[in-house]
């Protein structure tokens, strides 16, 4: 009992960490616009797809593939910014519209990608190794996308932390996270951060989704559903502000539905995901309060 435990915690950590990277970019959105895009989870889907396209369809080499599917990924966030975003703000366009553009803009895409790739999901390439050859350690059987998945996101941290504190673009965006009117008056130009910020928010959802895949398929689930769901959880868990703590929300996540999955059903897998974010919502308006 004690091996499948820890194996649980290695396996819902890994899966978790991919829930915090989509809360991650729900944070990283919200920071600079105090807006929630309902077509982010979309990222997900587009990554996953995108990278397949370019690993199985293209024959490129999968590093390479899953780059440019992150770049493909964080240049959508640009291209939301263009087409969405800025004619909203230019309209004065409030929370309302906004929040229906990217409903709708979802639906799009979800369609976009039945029409191009079909809607049966696809098998991702056994790139992270083969499922059913665990690694041993003792009685402990770990899968090697576990390893892969706490490898990626351990780096990806790093670097998005140094990004953050050790370059000035990091921090201009930071700034203008804090405060956009004082950062323009210091001379950042907001608008450019801005456009950064979707790239970044989109950009690391479609990680997440690449990273995903493997367990969920290349399918049209990694851009609708409780996967969506269960990232945004991650993100109110961190309060929305600080983004490193949806990545903590998005394990907890993690752990939490492998436990139940363990010593009570697969039934409520899903289930655990809405009682922790029903919890959480409850005791912080208590904490307010």
């Amino acid at each position: 009992m004690l091996s499948l435990m820890v194996q649980n915690a290695v396996s819902g950590m890994a899966i978790g960490l991919l829930y915090g990277l989509i809360g991650l970019g729900v944070v990283l959105f919200f920071q600079t616009t105090n807006l929630i895009n309902f077509a982010h989870i979309s990222s997900a889907m587009l990554g996953a797809y995108l990278c397949y396209t370019y690993s199985v369809l293209w024959k490129l080499p999968f590093a390479v593939a899953m780059i440019f599917a992150v770049v493909s990924a964080a240049l959508y966030g640009l291209v939301l910014k263009r087409l969405v975003y800025a004619p909203l703000s230019k309209r004065k366009g409030g929370r309302l519209e906004f929040i229906i553009a990217t409903l709708m803009l979802s639906v799009f895409l979800l369609n976009a990608v039945i029409v191009v790739w079909g809607g049966i999901p696809l098998p991702f390439p056994p790139v992270f190794g083969d499922p059913s050859n665990p690694i041993f350690l003792g009685d402990v059987a770990i899968q090697p996308h576990s390893l892969w998945v706490l490898t990626y996101v351990t780096l990806f941290v790093i670097a998005l932390q140094l990004f953050f504190t050790k370059t000035m673009t990091g921090k201009s965006l930071r700034a203008v996270a804090q405060n956009p009117r004082a950062a323009q008056l210091m001379g950042i130009n907001a608008d450019k951060m801005l456009g950064l910020s979707f790239m970044l928010s989109t950009g690391v959802t479609g990680l997440a989704g690449v990273l995903l895949a493997p367990v969920y398929f290349v399918s049209l689930d990694l851009g609708s559903g409780i996967i969506g769901v269960k990232g945004f959880a991650s993100a109110v868990m961190g309060g929305m502000k600080r983004p490193y703590q949806a990545l903590l929300g998005g394990v907890l996540i993690g752990l939490a539905e492998n436990f139940v999955v363990l010593f009570v059903s697969s039934t409520y897998r899903d289930v655990i995901t809405f009682l922790f974010l029903i919890i959480f919502l409850v005791l912080r308006k208590q904490a307010e309060a």
